[in-house]
């Protein structure tokens, strides 16, 4: 029975992390999110003028096998000089898509075709099939959603 609950407590926990980890560096600086996932694969600037981090981390899905998932944050400048991840990309192969539009579909509000919305975190969520590849791009939302609010 303890060894049970101890799993049980381990595969919450793991959870837990994983769960949060995909729109986690979202609104952190660059000195967060490096000290959170170390040192990137590569660095620089975009051709728009974005200072980004590229990572690349090894993955295993039932869908694609092993493959390595790339993911690139790019980062926005303040008055504070402090750099804020505002946007990150991740790339896929294309047997990832159904997996990740389930996912989405089921945790998040579909504003549009490849679209989604988590409100509480203001996190835009779009999905792009391009030659046999899966771009997933969240990007925080900058405008104000007003609320209305009915009586009945």
């Amino acid at each position: 029975m303890k060894t049970s609950l101890s799993y049980i407590f381990g595969i919450c926990f793991l959870l837990l992390i994983f769960g949060q980890s995909a729109e986690a560096q979202i609104l952190q600086t660059r000195s967060e999110v490096l000290s959170a996932y170390g040192t990137p694969f590569s660095e620089g600037v975009s051709e728009s003028g974005e200072n980004y981090l590229f990572y690349k981390t090894p993955v295993k899905t039932k869908a694609s096998g092993e493959y390595e998932q790339r993911k690139v944050l790019f980062f926005k400048k303040f008055k504070d000089g402090n750099e804020t991840c505002y946007k990150w990309q991740i790339l896929e192969p294309s047997s990832e898509t159904k997996h990740n539009m389930l996912s989405f579909t089921r945790n998040l509000v579909q504003t549009g075709d490849m679209e989604w919305k988590d409100y509480g975190k203001g996190i835009i969520y779009t999905m792009e099939l391009v030659n046999e590849v899966c771009t997933i791009t969240a990007q925080y939302d900058q405008e104000v959603s007003l609320a209305k609010v009915y009586k009945m």
